[in-house]
């Protein structure tokens, strides 16, 4: 299980600003952003609740932009094929508001031309949907619908495999309802449906499934600020091919603290038993964590997860991974910033030929400049770097771009 579960409305994380940010970041953040418990907070920002903390003055925001840059790796092998690349990108943004209701929608497209490697050419894009409603003083509803199509491995979620570019589908689809029994303490009735489906059928056999989890979440405010909790949730997993077919339940205990004004600092642990189709019960320990902090010129977002999560080779029927990533964000000037991303996973793999560990890297840089209010000049590097595992051979990577974009 990849993502937190919809039992937490997910945490304002304000760290990358303009179109680069939406561009750039806004699936990884979707995907690492954790929920929050209080519900009342979905009246918050929901644009910044899915990582992007520029809205346009107006409900309905255009922004167009070009790219071009060098990737040394294109088609992720030891022996790299390098190749020059250009990008054009559209990002439209929605967002509507009542005093009771509160629903966005942001997409994002993207077509990359290699000119150097052929049948590496890529159309993708992604759109994410969010609804809010206060029932009334005590009766919160949130849902949220994420769904993405694209060729490059997936460095921030427990997508598929990550040495190889391949058409793939994925969404994830949250529901939670919250209810306040008294002030200082509620329960969110929640549910999670997320499918993966990749076109390669060498690749789907292993890879293609559903995912439905629910869950049941009591929340307590100790003081005004910190809460405690406890969560329940069952997750069912169903491969459309692979023998992977399992059953987990999640036994955990949570707090939420803000340790200053600007940082606020959360955490949720426990036991998880997974119980795999004619291969017994596992058992591993789980933890989700988090980390933010804001100011006036720069943001930090911080975090973390360690558990099951789905394999993604063939012939592994159990993986332990401990996923982290870094968000940061700093104003250099009123026109100048600057922005680092970094992820690090390591993998566990039991239970095949390919037993043992794989770790994987992806580092991003970017300075972004306001050349005038919608026009913005960035500069990007990313670095990506995976270990051998079995048949899954070890590769680097290395991309270099400069673009503009402007906002109608």
């Amino acid at each position: 299980m990849e993502n937190d579960l919809p039992c937490r409305i997910c945490q304002p994380v304000t760290a990358l600003t303009r179109w680069f940010a939406v561009v750039v970041f806004a699936p990884a953040l979707l995907l690492l952003s954790s929920f929050r418990a209080d519900a009342q907070s979905a009246a918050a920002s929901t644009f910044q609740q899915s990582g992007v903390s520029w809205v346009p003055a107006v409900p309905i925001g255009i922004t167009a932009g070009v790219d071009a840059g060098y990737d040394d790796n294109v088609t992720l092998t030891p022996n790299a094929q390098g190749s020059l690349f250009g990008r054009e990108n559209l990002v439209l943004t929605y967002s509507s508001a009542s005093t009771r209701t509160q629903f966005y929608l942001l997409g994002v497209g993207r077509f990359t031309q290699f000119f150097d490697v052929t049948g590496q050419d890529e159309t993708s894009g992604n759109i994410t949907l969010g609804f809010t409603h206060n029932f009334s003083t005590r009766l919160f509803l949130y849902a949220s619908v994420y769904a993405s199509y694209q060729k490059e491995p997936n460095f921030n979620s427990n997508i598929g495999p990550e040495n190889v570019r391949a058409a793939h589908f994925d969404t994830e689809d949250n529901l939670a309802l919250t209810y306040y029994w008294m002030p200082r303490l509620s329960s969110t009735t929640s549910y999670t449906f997320s499918r993966v489906d990749y076109a390669e059928e060498s690749i789907g056999n292993s890879q293609n499934r559903f995912d439905n989890t629910i869950g049941e979440r009591l929340q307590f405010s100790l003081t005004t600020r910190t809460n405690v909790s406890a969560d329940y949730r069952y997750e069912i997993v169903n491969y459309d091919t692979a023998p992977l077919d399992s059953t987990t339940h999640y036994l955990l205990l949570g707090v939420d603290h803000h340790l200053t004004e600007h940082l606020v600092i959360r955490a949720d642990g426990g036991e998880s038993i997974r119980s795999l189709q004619n291969q017994g019960i596992s058992t591993s320990p789980y933890f989700e964590g988090s980390l933010d902090y804001l100011s006036s010129n720069h943001t930090l977002s911080w975090v973390t997860r360690y558990g099951f999560e789905a394999p993604n080779a063939e012939d592994v029927s159990i993986r332990k991974t401990w996923r982290t990533g870094l968000l940061l964000k700093y104003d250099l000037s009123s026109r100048l910033s600057s922005t680092v991303a970094a992820f690090y996973q390591h993998d566990q793999n039991q239970g095949g030929t390919s037993d043992g560990p794989q770790d994987s890297i992806d580092i991003t840089l970017g300075l972004s400049y306001v050349i005038r209010r919608s026009l913005i000049l960035h500069i990007d590097y990313s670095h990506t770097s995976e270990t051998a595992l079995q048949s899954m051979p070890a590769y680097s990577r290395n991309r270099y771009s400069a673009g503009l974009s402007y906002t109608y």
